[in-house]
This record gives structure tokens, sequence and C-alpha cells, in this order.
């Protein structure tokens, strides 16, 4: 029987603790930030456009959340951390909010404010409601099948893309074929905190392609730690597939590259992962949105119309 699924924190992941700038960014913007008055009268043609762009009706409900705060400050947040959810420092309440950092796209103009992007807008909005509901009510997402199935398609072969662009592995296809198990297995077990029950192996083998026999061996050389980071993870995969010079910096590095700053955070949390693809199908370039393109065709579309279809059911 699978574990209850929960949500997980970014205080949990590797990437997270070697920085210690993070959590002070986050505090910093929170406490100084100056909020948007979303009840300004001229709020309403951004409303407006948002509205016009029909990519999904909840999204001005996730706009007028009181649980949503828009943030602006001459020192913007990293790209990382353009949507997040915390405790509101101001505030005794110790509820969480969503923040998004909008300093880069409204502006205080006189008369009132002005976007100058609403595209942006509208994928921050998506990530917000999606973070929304990972923290409030996280099985409303990932129990859902495209979540699981398209999502683990959706990592594992971006994950496989870049090992093969440091390492070649696609002329070897067993190898590849491991690669796409092992991190399909990584995104179930580490992202969705999944038990490696027989139907999520089921998934993974269907997406590498592999028989039951071929797993087994491959499940042998596991231990508990293999999927509890992804540096333990790059370390179980270096081993796995032979590739002895495979390093977290190395990876990473490749990562970034191809995929767009900010998006490391996409290898162990699921809002990051899940902004990434939806970033990418709103199509504002806020990522290397071609080449994921490029990489995941079609799977793009199921993976991210199931959490719009979420929101629309929660929100």
């Amino acid at each position: 029987m699978e574990q209850k699924s929960v949500s997980k924190n970014y205080s949990s992941t590797y990437l997270y603790n070697k920085s210690n700038q993070y959590e002070k960014n986050i505090f910093d913007f929170v406490m100084h930030g100056e909020e948007i008055n979303k009840q300004d009268p001229t709020f309403e043609d951004i409303r407006y456009d948002i509205k016009k762009r029909q990519i999904s009706n909840s999204l001005v409900k996730v706009l007028d959340s009181k649980n949503v705060i828009l943030l602006s400050r001459s020192m913007p947040m990293p790209r990382a951390f353009k949507v997040f959810c915390c405790k509101d420092p101001k505030m005794n309440d110790g509820k969480y909010k969503v923040f998004i950092d909008v300093s880069d796209i409204i502006k205080k103009v006189e008369g009132g404010y002005r976007c100058n992007s609403i595209d942006i807008l509208i994928a921050y909005l998506v990530d917000a409601m999606n973070t929304m509901i990972y923290y409030m009510d996280p099985k409303r997402l990932i129990m859902r099948n495209e979540i699981i199935n398209e999502g683990a398609y959706c990592f594992a072969t971006l994950f496989t893309h870049v090992i093969d662009y440091l390492y070649k592995i696609s002329t070897t296809p067993a190898v590849r074929a491991k690669c796409l198990y092992l991190s399909s297995m990584y995104y179930m077990v580490n992202i969705l905190k999944k038990e490696p029950t027989d139907s999520i192996k089921t998934s993974c083998r269907n997406i590498a392609g592999i028989q039951p026999r071929e797993a087994d061996v491959i499940d042998l050389k596991l231990d508990k730690t293999s999927f509890v980071n992804i540096k333990y993870f790059i370390e179980t995969l270096s081993d796995s597939l032979r590739i002895g010079k495979l390093t977290i910096d190395t990876f990473l590095e490749k990562w970034l590259y191809l995929f767009g700053t900010g998006t490391q955070f996409a290898l162990e949390m699921y809002p990051s992962f899940s902004a990434m693809i939806t970033n990418a199908y709103v199509g504002c370039y806020l990522n290397n949105q071609k080449t994921i393109e490029k990489i995941l065709g079609r799977h793009i579309i199921p993976f991210t119309l199931c959490i719009l279809k979420v929101g629309q059911e929660s929100v």
C-alpha cells in the first residue's frame, strides 16, 4: 500500500541547504517588499487581460485570493523563487501564504499599476495556484495519473537528456533505458514521496521500455539512501551507469545550461518541477522553453492541463 502523499519543503532538499542565503533572501523579501494593492481600480485592466488569455478561469480567483500576496522590491528574488510558499513573518496567525515577486512586471505608475507582461504574470499565477494546492492538499495533485506518469516521463526524459549530453549514453540503448528507469523512480520516490510499490515500478519500467527481470537487476544495486536527495541519486546513477566522472556539480551545471537559470530545484521539489513545465506551456520564456518543448513534445500538455483542471476544482 502506498504511503500517504505529503508535501515537501525546500529545507529538506540538498540544493537548498548548500547555501545559507536562500532563507535570508526569502525573509528579507517578505519583510521589506512592497505589497501590491490588488483592490486598486487600475488592477481591473490587469484582471481583464488575464481573463482574455483564457488559460483558466481560476487564475483570477488565485490573483484575488487573500492567501496570494504580490510583492515588489528594488532587489528582486532569484529566478528560482519568483513564486514561493511560507508563513508571513509580519503576521502572527501561523498561516502559509503564497508570495509572488512581481518586481519586474508590475510597476506603480501615476494613477495606479501597469503590468508589462501579462504572460509572465499568468505563468506565475499558474505556479501560485499549483503551489497553494500542493501545500494545502497535496493529494489533489500528486495522486493524479498525469502528475504521476506524465510527470515521471517528463522528468526522466529531461534528466536523461542531460546525462546523454554529457556522456552520449544514447549510443548504448540499454544504458539509456537504465537511466530512464532510475530517474523516473527518483521522481516517484523523492519528488512525489511515494513508496516504490509494484505499480510504481511498472510505470517506471514502461517509461524505460524494459522488462521486469531487467528492472530487478537494477533494483539489486539500490539501497535506502539511493533516492534520499539529488546528490545521493547522482552518486547512485554514476555507479549504476558506470560513469565515474559524474558529480552533482557537473550535472547541475549542464541542467541549468540546457533548461535555464532558476530551474535547479526542479530536481528535488514538485512545485519547482511543475513550474518548469507549466512555464514552458504558457510560453513566456521564463526558462529555455524551446529546448524543453523539443525534448518533451506533447507531454507538456496533459501534465499542465491536469494542473489547470485541479485548479478549477480546488480554487
